[in-house]
């Protein structure tokens, strides 16, 4: 499988680096990727101890972006549990809904502990998310260790027989949890219909590489901070400064051209340019 790949991509190294890792099931989770795509990995975890995930056995995919680890993956369940839509990219800190909050330094690893510890907690209308009663998933739990996926197989089988109630991990789980946890932005199920593909069809493909200048020169009707033009240009205006009384030139605010930040309570950037006044028409009269 590595030679199929480029092994000095850095999500190449990493993905191997990882997988190599979490090669051993654990009691309480398993992940791998898929034998012909290191881009898509299927992982399986157990429901936390002392709750209504208790004694259920979780499958789901985990999608990952071409720059990985700079850009979060995707996770989405396969297994119904009552707190995560299946078939749906689900809404986490981690996952791909909140690429500003990712970290490179997380892992695979950060991700399955996050789920984990996320699982009991209130749904609070998130993307991906469910509000089952501790009954339903309670009947969900049970009914999860026959889940069989169609690619790994029978699922339960996967992660190794709990000897203990693995306090420390649970523990583990919840740190990373609250380490990760943020406030986000609700969006409804309109939006989120509307923004989120078919995740049936997701690949991976490559960034396209960037086209380059062989020239060095700027393109058409652009010039250098250097060029004749440009130092021309910067001459005329300081003249024209001069000319006219700063006070004599009102000004009008202007919205920047730059794109927005995507951030709540960051205003649009304004920018401040003097109103340009026409010179009067000459009276003068041909004798």
């Amino acid at each position: 499988m590595e030679s199929s790949y480029n092994s000095r991509c850095p999500a190449v190294k990493r993905l191997f680096r990882e997988a190599k890792e979490l090669r051993e099931a654990t009691e309480e989770y398993y992940a791998q990727p898929l034998e012909d795509n290191l881009f898509e990995w299927h992982f399986t975890v157990r429901g936390p101890a002392d709750s209504e995930f208790d004694g259920g056995v979780y499958h789901g995919r985990i999608i990952m972006p071409p720059d990985y680890p700079m850009k979060p993956p995707n996770i989405i369940f396969l297994t119904p549990n009552g707190r995560f839509e299946t078939n749906k990219k689900i809404c986490l800190s981690i996952s791909g809904h909140h690429p500003e909050t990712w970290q490179p330094s997380w892992s695979i690893r950060t991700a399955l502990l996050a789920i984990i510890g996320f699982m009991p907690t209130p749904a609070n209308g998130t993307i991906g998310s469910l509000d089952y009663t501790a009954a339903e998933r309670a009947v969900l739990a049970k009914r999860s260790q026959e889940y069989q996926c169609p690619q790994c197989g029978c699922v339960s089988a996967q992660l190794r027989e709990r000897t203990s109630d693995n306090r420390e991990l649970q523990a583990e789980a919840r740190e990373v949890m609250g380490k990760v946890a943020v406030t986000v932005k609700m969006e409804s199920k309109d939006e989120a219909n509307s923004s989120s593909s078919s995740i049936k069809g997701d690949t991976v493909t490559p960034p396209p590489s960037p086209s380059s200048n062989d020239s060095g020169t700027p393109p058409p009707d652009q010039s250098t901070p250097d060029s004749p033009a440009h130092q021309h240009t910067a001459v005329e205006e300081l003249s024209s400064d001069a000319a006219s009384p700063s006070s004599s030139s009102p000004t009008t605010e202007t919205e920047d051209a730059s794109p927005e930040i995507l951030m709540e309570g960051v205003p649009t950037h304004k920018l401040h340019s003097p109103v340009s006044i026409s010179k009067p028409q000459s009276n003068e009269t041909n004798l």
